[in-house]
């Protein structure tokens, strides 16, 4: 084995590790020398890795937008209606969500991404989850299917901030409800706002 797959197989363990004491135990309680520990690495190799602990989730983040763009979006290609590709879209990510994830993981981002020191990855635009969606939008307004008075980009807008919104009762409510079971009913709304 390589080096380099060597590093990555620590990196790959710390982050697996952490996530699952994260889940257990809460972001806030977790140590990096807990996550060391259990992980049976050094602080050495942590800290190559990861800047601090919020960095795994940020690193969670772009696997979360890889499963988007690898598992996701090609699912969705057979289907020509943009409105019913917009809602399988949103029932798989609150699917995947809700089941991969965990509440309190989606509360502890959101508890992160709300510290003003640190650069929100949520608000990156170069994100494949706003680029698909852009497309999507603009493809419906094309199509003649999505309303033409709103700019692809004040949809997504619209769309993104629904979908925060969701998250984080989600998350605020200790995961009381089916996320999605409940994203079905808002976006049905939101998306039928945005038909022609």
């Amino acid at each position: 084995m390589s080096r380099q797959e060597k590093a990555q197989q620590t990196k790959n363990r710390i982050s697996k590790i952490a996530l699952a004491l994260f889940n257990e135990k809460g972001f806030t309680n977790v140590t990096v020398d807990e996550i060391i520990e259990k992980a049976d690495s050094s602080k050495g190799a942590f800290y190559n890795h990861f800047k601090s602990k919020h960095e795994i989730f940020a690193e969670k983040f772009k696997e979360i937008d890889n499963f988007y763009v690898e598992e996701l979006f090609p699912q969705l290609k057979a289907e020509k209606v943009i409105t019913l590709k917009l809602k399988q879209f949103l029932f798989m990510q609150m699917t995947y969500i809700e089941q991969d994830l965990g509440w309190d993981v989606v509360r502890t981002i959101y508890e992160q991404e709300l510290n003003p020191e640190r650069e929100s990855y949520f608000s990156n635009p170069a994100r494949p989850l706003y680029q698909f969606l852009i497309e999507l939008l603009n493809e419906g307004i094309e199509n003649n299917e999505i309303r033409d008075d709103l700019t692809a980009h004040q949809m997504h807008t619209v769309l993104i901030h629904a979908m925060r919104g969701i998250l984080y009762d989600w998350g605020m409510n200790r995961g009381a409800f089916s996320l999605v079971e409940r994203q079905a009913l808002l976006f049905d709304v939101v998306i039928r706002g945005l038909e022609k």
